[in-house]
């Protein structure tokens, strides 16, 4: 546990050097936790530090199941209907999955952290803890100090993810999600005696089709060619499974400038693949977006948007973008300072009463987020006060809170 207390301040010196280039408002910020880790460093774990962190871990755990799992219901709606609407591949579904965990790891560790502290507090004030540790010769402030380098640390941890894996994850996502759905077409409607379309430049013709094995017979495939007369495929059966047309017994005929048809090449069974691409998703450019973006890269992007001469609303969007960013990864903190003071004044205890409370703080720490974005986008504030305004409120009545508390 002190080895995890030590590690801390190595964590921000190295967040210090990543973001060497932002502007001084940025540094400013980091540079304050960056010191009130390092101070931490001649902080040794005494008994009541090693009870309160293990006092905060069950909770915490419980946290990140439960809001993971609340963030991920939507998600799971969704590519359930990939599934059976769209006809996309288990596989690809599971790398939808696996690629929307980071962004929703970043969102959870500060409500984890929030409900962590309102379940720990709340139980040890209703068994008298909290008292009895006054009593003892302890402040408050001095027993919520194990709770802010936890807080600390959970600060670093969501920085860390948001800069690494969720920029990764998402540029991930967006491009498979491009390939697998966005530009591919849903799966033909096969009909007997009636052409239909399986992929770009390819008609199909079958006489008889079985619903229940997916077995064509009696098939025609005429394939587009750059220059002259189509590519011609027939055979008894075929079957299209996978992105793979199967055919069974036939000839291929490339016919002639001249159009005559005399060169065939017969087959017992050939596997063709059927792109059902509306374009080919490697000929389409990549487009890189604040989510895809690390901070310095988006901090890179706006100053040369602003070099370029390139202004209003756009940049606005950019700035608040970007100082979300920063803004999310600190509500870890935050939530540590009005979560503690909080729960240690309830008089009862129990997950369910934490829940409930965290439920509310959140509900209020986002409607102020929103609120702080529609009065920066307004121009009514700076995007940077605008998307920090929920942490300066909240953390406002944290320390006050502890102050009151304390005394």
């Amino acid at each position: 546990m002190k080895s995890t207390v030590l590690l801390i301040p190595n964590l921000l010196n190295k967040l210090l050097a990543f973001l060497r280039s932002l502007d001084n408002c940025t540094l400013c910020i980091v540079n304050l936790t960056v010191n009130m880790a390092i101070s931490l460093e001649k902080f040794t774990l005494k008994t009541i530090d090693k009870y309160v962190l293990r006092e905060l871990l069950e909770p915490f755990l419980f946290g990140m199941a439960f809001f993971v799992a609340i963030w991920l219901i939507d998600l799971m709606m969704e590519l359930i209907n990939l599934v059976f609407s769209k006809g996309v591949p288990l596989t690809v579904v599971a790398l939808f999955f696996i690629y929307n965990l980071p962004p929703t790891l970043v969102i959870s560790f500060p409500m984890a952290t929030l409900l962590a502290n309102l379940v720990s507090f709340g139980r040890m004030s209703s068994d008298s803890e909290v008292t009895a540790l006054k009593a003892g010769g302890y402040s408050f402030s001095r027993i919520v100090r194990p709770a802010i380098i936890s807080g600390l640390f959970i600060t670093a941890l969501t920085f860390l993810f948001n800069e690494k894996l969720v920029p990764v994850a998402n540029d991930k996502f967006t491009k498979l999600f491009r390939r697998e759905v966005t530009l591919k077409r849903p799966l033909p409607v096969i009909a007997e005696n009636r052409f239909f379309e399986a992929g770009t430049g390819r008609k199909f013709f079958v006489r008889k089709f079985n619903p229940e094995t997916k077995d064509m017979f009696g098939v025609v495939m005429y394939e587009g060619q750059p220059k002259g007369f189509p590519r011609v495929i027939e055979s008894e059966k075929a079957r299209i499974d996978n992105g793979v047309c199967y055919f069974w017994n036939g000839r291929v005929s490339n016919i002639h400038m001249t159009g005559e048809d005399s060169n065939y090449t017969y087959f017992e069974v050939l596997n063709y693949p059927i792109d059902t691409h509306y374009v080919n998703p490697d000929h389409v450019p990549d487009s890189k977006n604040s989510r895809t973006m690390t901070i310095v890269e988006l901090y890179h992007f706006i100053k040369d948007s602003e070099a370029k001469g390139v202004t209003g609303k756009i940049m606005v969007n950019n700035w608040i973008e970007f100082w979300s960013k920063t803004s999310i990864p600190f509500a870890g903190i935050i939530f540590v300072l009005i979560g503690a003071p909080l729960g240690s004044q309830t008089t009862r205890s129990g997950t369910s009463i934490g829940v409930g409370m965290s439920v509310v703080i959140i509900f209020i720490y986002y409607i102020l987020f929103a609120t702080g974005k529609a009065l920066a986008k307004a121009g009514t504030l700076s995007p940077f006060l605008g998307v920090w305004l929920c942490n300066f409120v909240i953390g406002i009545i944290g320390i006050w809170l502890i102050f009151k508390s304390k005394a």
